[in-house]
């Protein structure tokens, strides 16, 4: 550490082994890409005229024969000049799978990459600088594969999620009224608070007062009995998806994780150019430009705390006045609105009549500041214009991860370089640890600088309450230090890599990745162009988390700084900040800042007394705890990430070796992606999808690492989850905490199907009949049209909707594989054509109009009687298939109470004036089964069997794209909520 492996011992092994034999590759961070490049263009670009290239890649280049082709040459060209090549781990890792992607994708470069791909594994020699960071466990880059889908469970999913944070709130700030010291409640007006757990255990306090005790959603593990139970009350009913739901949240510890084990704005937040769900953050203020969360519940979570603690902007909340003005009953959405703040709007704004938003000066005045924290607002916004449209995901996909990043067994050598070695029990076991005897006690001496007299200096960076201090009492804290301690030097620099400055932005250097200087008029210019460059002394200098490694600064001798501690800082990251003193053997020295949370956490796990004060030797022992339980933690993860890699490689040998079909292989390497909630958290599927991945076979097992693998899995599979990041009690911390630098598919361009009238559907429509009185070819049952949809997929009676039919022309909307869901292409209901025999047609020609009815001000079309062409014929269809028509249109209004009654027996649902039901006739949403609808001389024909609410719930998702239907008709009988005659 800051002995110059960058700045002098990389250029040194680049000059040598650059030699015209192998194509030297030197990989490196991304916030060190510039400073890496400039550096090597220095110091060998000018001395001995060799070329330094990058060469940027992601899924987003395109690719052609030509493009590859260039490629090669520049890669060759490279090689032969003995230049050097910088690269991006993301780049490498992505250009690993491109080819594998163009399998699908595009087939021309397909055979051309692969070769490309196979010559750079055997020639790139490489070099990695700070390679623990570069092979980071937690960091995975993925390929989706495949179109789009919907969340299973969708607005459901989301909605449980939201209405379970209200509950969380309201117990924070009860635990907050019994211990002001156990937890912080950081609100102000109407907002939801922002929360920050000073104590161990106050989370678990605020969960537990949340929950109500229940075995199957507290617990990881359950009995046969509870299963059995569960099973036979709850499974395929819509309940069931929400207490699955709560499961993952509890017992698969994802609320806790998301609370108190993320940081918002340090580990995650919003990125509004980019996209509209919360994404990893690299460091305080840096959001990650391609990463995702791993797991759906997560995300959603960390979402809708990003939302609630950053509120609306301007135009978010203009937005849902606008789509406010559209709902069916709009002024009873808005008072839901303003409940809490009703009395503190002007009279004249207390309807939503009242805003006005052509006015932007009142609108940006008035119901802006009130509303833009409402959770209610927040919420709706979330559900209509958030997770609507991006929470979703992918059926299968391609991943790599820091196993690939060294070169293969068997071929090229791979070095890195580290100032820290406490990571090398994560490395690929394809990379071995080997510390110079001569830097032995390197780790050593780091710490024994630390532990310095003059570096032991502690201050508890609290206010006199003992909570956190904002920004400005944080910097007048460190001022004060500086001015009274019985040091003589001020502090001059501040090293936030606990991340404590939260509120301040450091814009400049965290989106250049450059050091700035800014003068005190305001006039800001690179360090490396300014006469402040020879004058460091007359600076004062910040970094912050994202730059607190890797970053060299010429500091003057005398140089003393601060350095904030944060929650779970590893002694890795810690020494790294310090080490930015690179005089700290002589008279450079530094101080700790420990804030509230970080302290309650050292006297918990250290058993230090509230009298005692802290001194660096407390700061580095409880950073080595944070260390240990980092690797615990990762390490079933590693193990996976290995397991994965084996399979990979396994099929990557026949790829090359061209044994096998090239697309087969390349598409044996796909992962599944998307998983029902049941697959998640369903304890009886746990087992099943903890081991179906890994496929090891007998041969595998020859290879040692597979052998090591599989024992560290077993060791500490105890609690067995699902999914790749789902594995034991403690992993689903981690496994939550898994961010995938996702490189997505976003929809493709599809092919319109051509549109074709069949001779058919002519002679239906001239004669009322098909050729024959035959069936015909050209029609499919409506409802069987629904085949390849989510909805499909689930549970209907198979003679649902036996009189009404589609043409395949209407299911037919874009050429797509049929592995992919069509969710997104299924057509509306327009057009009637009907028979003097009363069945009904779905075609695309102008003869009945009808529409579903979305709002309830909408006239109904179910008589199809508005715009008729043809004969005068009577053209009323039965009650039963108007309902089916209704069902399948995705209608949501009933025209009369009677109406709504006879739509629930016909699904089979308990309505008033039945007599008793027989016992175990009823399941717990209001199905009843069918030796009951017997008994009871059922008024309307069923032919449900189970529950339709899971059917009904994902054909009206699909119908109205997830929007709007919660508060109709249909909506409420999906939530299993019965309506009295007086909503009618």
């Amino acid at each position: 550490m800051g002995e110059g492996k960058t700045s002098v011992i990389t250029p040194m092994v680049a000059a040598v082994l650059a030699d015209g034999h192998d194509l030297l590759r030197i990989i490196v961070l991304k916030p060190l890409l510039r400073q890496s490049d400039a550096l090597l263009s220095q110091r060998l670009g000018g001395l001995v005229n060799r070329r330094v290239y990058h060469i940027p890649f992601s899924r987003q280049s395109e690719l052609s024969s030509s493009t590859v082709s260039q490629l090669q040459l520049i890669y060759q060209q490279c090689w032969r000049n003995r230049g050097i090549l910088v690269a991006l781990p993301e780049q490498i890792l992505s250009f690993g799978l491109i080819g594998l992607d163009a399998a699908e994708r595009n087939p021309g470069v397909f055979a051309p990459l692969i070769s490309l791909e196979n010559w750079l594994q055997r020639k790139c020699r490489d070099i990695i600088d700070e390679s623990d960071e570069v092979m980071d466990t937690k960091l995975q880059l993925v390929y989706t594969m495949g179109t789009q889908q919907s969340l299973d469970g969708l607005s459901g999913r989301w909605e449980t999620i939201q209405h379970l944070l209200r509950l969380v709130s309201i117990q924070a700030k009860r635990l907050h009224r019994d211990d002001p010291r156990c937890i912080e409640v950081d609100q102000s007006g109407y907002r939801y608070p922002i929360l920050r757990f000073l104590k161990p255990g106050a989370i678990e306090q605020v969960i537990g007062y949340t929950l109500d005790v229940l075995r199957f959603i507290e617990h990881s593990e359950l009995t046969t009995e509870d299963e059995s139970v569960i099973r036979e009350e709850f499974d395929e009913s819509m309940f069931f998806t929400k207490l699955l739901v709560l499961r993952g949240l509890f017992a698969h510890r994802i609320l806790r994780f998301s609370l108190a084990d993320k940081r918002w704005l340090v580990e995650y937040g919003l990125h509004p150019s980019r996209c509209l769900m919360a994404v990893p953050y690299r460091a305080k203020g840096v959001p990650s430009e391609s990463a995702e969360f791993g797991h759906p519940d997560v995300a959603v979570t960390l979402t809708c705390l990003s939302y609630y603690y950053e509120g609306l902007t301007k135009e978010q909340l203009r937005d849902c006045f606008i789509l406010l003005a559209k709902l069916n009953d709009p002024s009873t959405e808005f008072q839901n609105w303003v409940s809490l703040c009703l009395d503190d709007l002007p009279a004249g704004l207390q309807t939503n009549s009242g805003v006005n938003l052509q006015d932007d000066q009142t609108f940006s005045q008035t119901p802006f500041p009130l509303l833009r924290y409402q959770k209610e607002i927040l919420d709706f916004y979330l559900s209509h214009f958030v997770f609507s449209r991006e929470a979703r995901e992918f059926p299968r996909k391609l991943s790599s991860s820091a196993w690939d990043i060294p070169a293969c067994r068997g071929l090229q050598l791979t070095t890195g370089f580290s100032g820290t070695n406490d990571n090398r029990f994560l490395l690929p076991l394809s990379v071995r640890q080997r510390d110079l005897d001569e830097l032995l006690h390197i780790n050593a001496m780091v710490l024994g600088l630390l532990l310095r007299e003059v570096n032991r200096q502690c201050i508890l960076a609290e206010d006199e309450e003992g909570l956190q201090l904002d920004v400005d009492g944080l910097l007048k804290l460190v001022v004060r230090t500086g001015q009274h301690s019985t040091m003589t030097r001020p502090v001059r620099v501040l090293i936030d890599v606990g991340a404590q400055i939260l509120e301040a932005g450091n814009q400049s250097v965290a989106q250049n990745d450059e050091i700035m200087v800014i003068d005190r008029e305001g006039h800001v210019e690179t360090l490396f162009s300014s006469s402040f460059r020879q004058r460091m002394g007359a600076c004062l200098v910040f970094l912050d988390q994202h730059h607190s490694r890797g970053v060299d600064l010429k500091l003057p001798p005398t140089t003393r700084a601060a350095v904030t501690l944060g929650p779970r800082l590893t002694k890795d990251r810690l020494v790294q900040a310090c080490n930015r003193l690179r005089g700290l053997e002589k008279c450079q020295s530094l101080l700790f800042l420990i804030p509230p949370e970080v302290s309650n956490n050292m006297r918990f796990v250290l058993g230090i007394s509230s009298d005692r004060d802290f001194t660096s030797a407390d700061v580095l022992k409880w950073s080595m705890i944070q260390t240990c339980q980092t690797l615990d933690n990762l390490r079933p993860l590693w193990a996976n990430q290995g397991l994965q890699y084996h399979k990979k490689m396994s099929l990557w040998d026949l790829l090359v070796e061209q044994r096998n079909p090239a697309r087969e292989i390349a598409s044996s390497m796909q992962e599944r992606e998307a998983r029902t909630l049941s697959q998640l958290y369903a304890p009886w599927n746990e087992y099943e999808e903890s081991t179906h991945t890994y496929n090891i076979t007998e041969g595998d097992l020859k290879y040692g690492e597979v052998q090591e693998l599989l024992k560290t899995l077993q060791s500490t599979a105890e609690h067995v989850v699902t999914s790749a990041y789902l594995h034991e009690e403690q992993e689903r911390e981690l496994a939550c905490e898994v961010e995938r630098e996702q490189q997505v598919s976003r929809p493709p361009s599809y092919t319109p199907c051509k549109h074709n009238l069949h001779d058919d559907i002519r002679h239906f429509a001239k004669f009322g009949e098909f050729p024959g009185n035959q069936p015909s070819k050209a029609v499919t049952l409506a409802f069987h049209g629904l085949a390849n949809t989510s909805a499909g997929k689930l549970y209907h009676p198979h003679s649902l909707g036996s009189g009404l039919y589609s043409t395949l022309d209407f299911n037919e909307t874009v050429e797509i594989s049929p592995n992919d869901p069509m969710d997104d292409f299924c057509k509306q209901v327009n057009w009637i054509l009907s028979s003097v025999h009363s069945d009904v047609l779905i075609i695309n020609a102008r003869l009945n109009i009808y529409a579903p009815r979305l709002t309830k001000p909408m006239r109904s079309f179910r008589h199809l009687d508005f715009l008729g062409i043809g004969a005068n014929i009577p053209t009323q269809p039965n009650d039963t298939m108007t309902r089916c028509l209704e069902m399948f249109s995705g209608s949501l209004y009933f025209a009369s109470f009677e109406d709504y009654q006879n739509f629930r027996s016909f699904l089979g649902l308990v309505t008033d004036g039945l007599g008793d039901i027989p016992e175990g006739g009823m399941t717990n949403e209001g199905f009843v089964k069918f030796f009951a609808r017997l008994e009871l001389e059922w008024p309307v024909d069923s032919a449900f069997v189970k529950s339709p609410l899971p059917f009904l719930a994902a054909l009206v998702h699909i119908r109205t794209k997830g929007n709007g239907y919660q508060q109709s008709h249909v909506g409420t009988i999906i939530k299993a909520m019965p309506l009295g005659a007086e909503w009618f």
